[in-house]
């Protein structure tokens, strides 16, 4: 897909990513991107202490752990980028889709992808930001044991509780003690942002809220879906 020399959406990382001492991949549907989207990965970032990092997102295909098809590839990169706003080292990285139009038909692995990350960026540290549920369905990732040590956990506000999550990632019987010490040291919490691309796509669904404000979705972002007719169905 052909994109402008301005644009944020690469098929390579450029070369400033690659030799960047960090690099925050975040992968989803981004079924529309929200506010949370944007948000919450600076804060991990600012957490974490990597204040020249480059964050990277990465839209998903078909996830296999999805039965609906995600809305049409290049109005996800769009609304995407146009979410992002002015946000400095921050670009979209369209690997997955371009692996889904090679390989029709074939669900998309976070364990292919991150194969092309360790690769292609051999030069300071790579990490992928991950939510409590995914943590929790880790051990039923494809070849999750090549992978699970490079995610940052992100639990948000105060009612996710670290130790919560580690018992149940101990009652899943899929990590030893020391897994968990790792997993307990991965977690970083931030403040909730209240945004959830579910609860987005249902008020777009219905013609009484439909073009109204909705909190957490970025208003040039809704006048996008607005001109495109997205989710309306």
């Amino acid at each position: 897909m052909p994109h402008s020399p301005s644009s944020r959406i690469a098929s390579r990382l450029p070369q400033p990513a690659l030799d960047a001492p960090f690099r925050l991949f975040f992968g989803g549907s981004f079924d529309p991107p929200h506010l949370g989207h944007i948000t919450l990965p600076q804060r991990v970032l600012e957490q974490i202490d990597q204040p020249q990092a480059w964050m990277i997102y990465v839209p998903a295909a078909q996830s296999p752990h999805k039965s609906q098809a995600p809305s049409p590839d290049q109005a996800r990169l769009d609304m995407l980028e146009t979410a992002m706003g002015d946000a400095e080292r921050c670009l979209i990285w369209d690997t997955e889709l371009r692996r889904a139009k090679d390989q029709p038909g074939e669900p998309s692995y976070w364990a292919d992808t991150w194969q092309t990350v360790r690769s292609r960026c051999p030069h300071g540290l790579n990490r992928f930001l991950i939510g409590a549920d995914q943590a929790r369905s880790m051990h039923r990732w494809h070849q999750y044991e090549t992978i699970w040590k490079d995610s940052i956990v992100m639990l948000r506000g105060k009612h996710d509780d670290p130790g919560q999550l580690i018992e149940a990632l101990r009652a899943t019987g899929a990590w030893d003690a020391h897994q968990l010490d790792h997993w307990h040291d991965a977690i970083v919490q931030v403040e909730l942002v209240d945004a959830s691309s579910t609860d987005i796509r249902a008020k777009l669904r219905t013609p009484e809220t439909r073009k109204n404000p909705i909190a957490g979705l970025d208003d040039r972002v809704q006048d996008y879906i607005l001109e495109h007719g997205l989710y309306r169905d």
